[in-house]
């Protein structure tokens, strides 16, 4: 990251919290370099809120571009979650106890809570001498921040702008049903928006909704006229996560109805609105910025106003694009567009032949809607987020580089710490970096160098170099100038790998390139990212890599694995008497060609594709329909444990759709234990720790699995709230072997209990050792000695009654 950006967050920085730790002789010490040249940025909302999130990135993007050296302090209010007199005061704590920053000269507020303690307490902020605030909504507030000398950004514009986009796609008159909500600044969004209705003479609000959902919307449909657009004014009811656990899945649910929503806020694009003249949210960070930084700040006016940046729309409206918008408009859901011109093709050239008699007029049918659908399709085969043509587009493009170029050479580029940042604070910050690294990646490309998207922000490039030795080199200087981009020109360091492909002449197949450049990359992950770039070779059709089976298997098989995933469990016993405790849930995978496929093959393809997450949800979900079904005749199963990666439980759409099922089968919660592998990414530890204390307080348990393999268990047990441990059964096959291993593994089942955790023993295979951990006092056991894992009917005919 840009030196000095963001050196503070929610709760403070990283390094103040080791200062904490050291005891009351580590006090912080003021920074001799903080001089309060850095910006202080105060958000109304919390982190994690889709409309903060867009909007610091924004500002922290602005900030490097335009060189601003001393970086940016975040503080985020989360006023809606805990109420503005609790959040203001948290806040002045908070400043008050700062030491190792000045405070600042420059101030950013991001809406109205953050404007609202501004002019409440400017001493607790030192009374900057410039404030600039965007996003405010209350007209009252917004003139006593003028009278206060508050440079304002507005956005009205925009609506405005939207609303004339949509009379000219479906025709005047129109008649919008609007989405709007009364909570907080939503109430003035919403009357602003019905304002701008009112000064279109061809536009009528037919009904406003205010407190919606789903359900209300496609009610409220049947009774207006069939023509009737949605659209959502105020985005927190579908944003605030926490708030309403539910609502992330509205836009959805309506889209699958056939009712699409449309919008002006970007990121309500991204929760599944069909689009809109969408805020040029780069340009109000940017404004917002140079504004702060100006050295005519003073003679700035009092208002500024920011409008559309860009035109968004479902590919499902293409045909009825206004011919003034035609070509700004970024086309959304674009591959199905694409799918649908693709099979246009494929029924007319079918037809073609069907009657000799008009054969003639047929076929200059098909090719005027042939050209037709291939222009539709380069129109709409470019990605919006990144402005690169798809990995369709080199598909059909590389025969003829091939040909023109004599063969070149592919390459695919993956960064993982993109992954993560994608995964853990979202696409649109995620989309924001990747922009950054594509402009450093174009710099070093050759001229006549291509550049596509692949899969999960992940890049596919051609080459056309002739010579054998120039194509390495010059991919790993793309990789080394990409690892140290902030030393050029202050982007963001990230680390990016690479495999790399010499195409073989213009015979190149690309299923068969694509398949091996995919194989290389996953042999880098594999292999722990040790090297940064991988040379591979076209595979052959016939024997296409077990890898590319395996993906293509999961991507076709997620939306309905039940097909050939299947449930087993793992009885959990009493190392006392061996009488049934608890089960443990394993998936297994059946491929109607692969035969079974084990969990230590396929998880890791699922983790790169991006489907951990909704495997983890279909493992729950059948989990407790099971035992639903299982549990009156199985009264000794106290406990049901289901395996799940700390980043889902980050997400507070899979607690709430365990909450919910297990109220739904009337479950007691205790009887479900989430078991988490010590070795799962956990950098967003303040999200885990929240929804894992927020299950605990429903009576869900906890557990810690492979516990005493890696090196992160003791920095999770601190601070997780776990109920139990899993001692990994490599301990105790060591336990076995050497003295020193048996005294650990004592020492550590002593620790755990010691800290009111129930222990649970894995891989007890022999019955010495069921034995030896009998006389430790171990709770439970696991293992081949007592069942190895059993098919849910061989389960009930052993254990049932």
């Amino acid at each position: 990251m840009h030196r000095g950006l963001r050196r503070l967050t929610r709760w403070g920085a990283p390094w103040l919290l080791l200062a904490g730790s050291l005891g009351p002789t580590a006090q912080a010490q003021p920074d001799a370099e903080a001089t309060g040249d850095a910006i202080q940025v105060l958000a109304s909302y919390h982190r994690g809120s889709p409309w903060s999130d867009e909007l610091v990135d924004r500002i922290e993007e602005a900030a490097i571009q335009l060189g601003w050296d001393e970086g940016l302090d975040v503080d985020y209010l989360d006023a809606r979650r805990l109420g503005l007199e609790t959040a203001f005061d948290i806040e002045r704590r908070r400043l008050a106890e700062r030491r190792a920053v000045a405070p600042a000269e420059r101030v950013l507020l991001i809406d109205d809570a953050a404007l609202r303690f501004y002019l409440r307490h400017p001493a607790a902020l030192d009374h900057p001498t410039r404030v600039v605030a965007i996003g405010i909504n209350d007209p009252e507030l917004l003139a006593r921040a003028i009278e206060r000398g508050v440079r304002v950004i507005v956005t009205r514009r925009v609506e405005r702008q939207s609303l004339a986009f949509l009379r000219a796609l479906f025709g005047e008159p129109l008649s919008l049903l609007v989405l709007g909500d009364e909570q907080g600044s939503g109430r003035y969004l919403t009357r602003h928006f019905l304002d701008s209705i009112a000064e279109e003479p061809e536009i009528r609000a037919a009904r406003v909704l205010w407190e919606w959902r789903p359900e209300s919307v496609l009610a409220a449909l049947e009774r207006l006229p069939a023509d009737t657009r949605v659209y959502l004014v105020e985005g927190h009811t579908t944003g605030a996560q926490d708030l309403y656990p539910g609502s992330r899945e509205w836009l959805e649910r309506l889209a699958e109805r056939g009712v699409r929503v449309f919008c002006h806020l970007p990121y309500q694009v991204s929760l599944g609105c069909a689009g809109g003249a969408l805020l040029d949210t780069r340009r109000l960070g940017r404004l917002a910025v140079e504004s702060l930084i100006s050295p005519a700040f003073e003679a700035l006016p009092a208002i500024q106003e920011v409008g559309a940046g860009r035109y968004a729309l479902h590919a499902s409206f293409h045909r009825q694009a206004p011919e003034a918008y035609r070509d700004s408009i970024e086309w959304l859901a674009v591959e199905g567009t694409i799918a649908n011109a693709d099979s246009r093709i494929s029924l007319l050239i079918r037809g073609g032949g069907a009657v000799t008699a008009v054969l003639l007029a047929a076929l200059l049918l098909m090719g005027l809607s042939r050209r037709r659908a291939r222009r539709a399709q380069r129109r709409l085969a470019i990605d919006p987020g990144s402005g690169l043509p798809t990995r369709q587009v080199l598909e059909n493009e590389l025969p003829g580089l091939c040909r023109r170029h004599a063969g070149g050479w592919l390459f695919a580029l993956v960064s993982p710490g993109l992954r993560d940042y994608r995964q853990h604070l979202g696409l649109p910050a995620a989309q924001a970096l990747f922009r950054e690294q594509l402009a450093t990646l174009r710099r070093l490309l050759p001229r006549a160098g291509r550049l596509y998207l692949n899969a999960d922000l992940g890049v596919i490039g051609f080459l056309p170099l002739h010579d054998r030795d120039q194509a390495e080199p010059l991919v790993d200087r793309m990789l080394t100038s990409l690892a140290h981009a902030s030393d050029e020109g202050g982007i963001r360091r990230l680390a990016w790998y690479a495999s790399l492909l010499r195409l073989p002449g213009s015979e190149a197949d690309f299923p068969q390139c694509r398949a091996a450049l995919d194989d290389g990359l996953f042999r880098l992950e594999r292999q722990g990212w040790r090297q940064p770039l991988i040379r591979v070779e076209p595979l052959d059709r016939e024997r296409a890599t077990r890898f590319r089976q395996l993906s293509d298997a999961l991507e076709g098989l997620i939306d309905d694995p039940g097909r050939e995933w299947r449930l087993v469990l793992q009885p959990k016993v009493a190392a006392a008497d061996g009488e049934l405790r608890g089960a443990e849930v394993l998936l297994r995978w059946h491929h109607p060609v692969l035969g079974e496929i084990s969990p230590g093959e396929f998880l890791p393809v699922a983790e790169i594709l991006g489907l951990a997450s909704r495997l983890d949800h279909w493992v729950m979900e059948e989990s407790l329909t099971w035992l639903a079904a299982a549990r009156p005749r199985l009264p000794g199963l106290g406990s049901l444990a289901i395996n799940v990666k700390l980043a889902t439980l980050a997400e507070a759409a899979f607690r709430r759709r365990l909450l919910e099922r297990l109220q739904a089968l009337a479950l007691p919660a205790s009887m479900i234990e989430l078991e988490v592998t010590e070795h799962s990414d956990f950098r967003d530890l303040e999200a885990v720790e929240r929804h894992m204390n927020d299950l605990r307080a429903h009576g869900v348990r906890l557990a810690l699995d492979d516990f005493g393999t890696g090196n992160t268990s003791f920095q999770l047990i601190q601070r997780l709230p776990f109920t139990a441990i899993k001692m990994d059964r490599s301990l105790l096959l060591g336990a076995d072997r050497y003295p020193r291993a048996r005294e650990a593994y004592a020492a550590m089942v002593q620790f755990s209990r010691h800290l009111g955790l129930a222990v649970v023993a894995e891989g007890v295979e022999e019955p010495e050792q069921a034995e030896w951990l009998r006389s430790l006092g171990i709770d439970e056991v696991q293992g081949f000695l007592f069942a190895r894992p059993l098919e849910p009917a061989v389960m009930l005919s052993r254990y049932g009654r």
